[in-house]
């Protein structure tokens, strides 16, 4: 029988609620030929698992190594990854921000403004990206997890950070003890940001894709992702539905 194992890591801690109810988790075991998929579940796809953890910078690798089944961590949609993995259909797209200290007053987060400046994120993401294209005058500093460069900006050893707007929001209610704040929503640029979040597969797993697109769908049917996000968000976090 073969378990499928997802990987997931603390990227956007509010959306455990959200991932439960799509039934996802990941399945430790070592990898077998028969493609049954019957230990890939919770609610929806009814298949009994746990969570495996990986280092964001050889997410991808670890994936096509057969070492788990799928990324299930936050990992934005992008041209570039679908050359190397499959994604399911969306199932979130959250805001991407700008965020500095709770004494820096400026809103103006332009290259130009932020020449000389130092702005951390995590590296191997959307983010890096995005700030190695447009903020080539800036001191850019990469990290291997995003807590790192949000507790340096607490600390005041940064002047900036860009991450996702749920993590930045949570790190600053129960770490950030008034230090920092919230400047600006990043506008997703397509060939960088993507339109959002997926589960990301092997190529050859397409089963295994639609089973996560058929609960993705049976919640957006039933209710039950508008109810949860009712609950847990403070904003839309579905996004326009990507069908692959």
């Amino acid at each position: 029988m073969k378990k499928a194992r997802l990987l997931q890591n603390d990227a956007v801690l509010k959306t455990t609620t959200l991932l439960a109810a799509l039934g996802f988790a990941a399945c430790l075991a070592a990898p077998a030929s028969a493609k049954e998929w019957k230990t890939v579940r919770c609610e929806r796809m009814k298949v009994t698992c746990t969570f495996q953890n990986q280092d964001w910078d050889g997410i991808i690798p670890a994936l096509l190594a057969g070492k788990f089944d799928v990324i299930f961590s936050s990992m934005n949609i992008t041209e570039e990854r679908k050359k190397k993995v499959m994604f399911s259909d969306m199932y979130y797209a959250t805001p991407i921000v700008f965020a500095g200290q709770a004494s820096n007053k400026s809103d103006d987060v332009s290259p130009a403004a932020l020449k000389g400046k130092t702005i951390g994120t995590q590296s191997s993401t959307i983010h890096a990206n995005f700030l190695e294209a447009f903020y080539k005058d800036s001191n850019i500093k990469l990290y291997p997890t995003q807590d790192e460069p949000n507790l340096d900006l607490a600390s005041g050893r940064i002047d900036y950070v860009v991450g996702d707007g749920l993590v930045e929001a949570d790190f600053f209610e129960k770490k950030g003890n008034g230090c920092c704040r919230v400047i600006s929503e990043i506008k997703r640029v397509p060939g960088i940001h993507g339109p959002g979040v997926g589960a990301a597969f092997r190529p050859d797993d397409t089963d295994l894709r639609d089973m996560f697109n058929k609960a993705i769908g049976e919640l957006d049917a039933d209710g039950t992702y508008k109810k949860i996000e009712a609950k847990y968000f403070k904003q839309d976090i579905r996004g326009k539905q990507l069908v692959n």
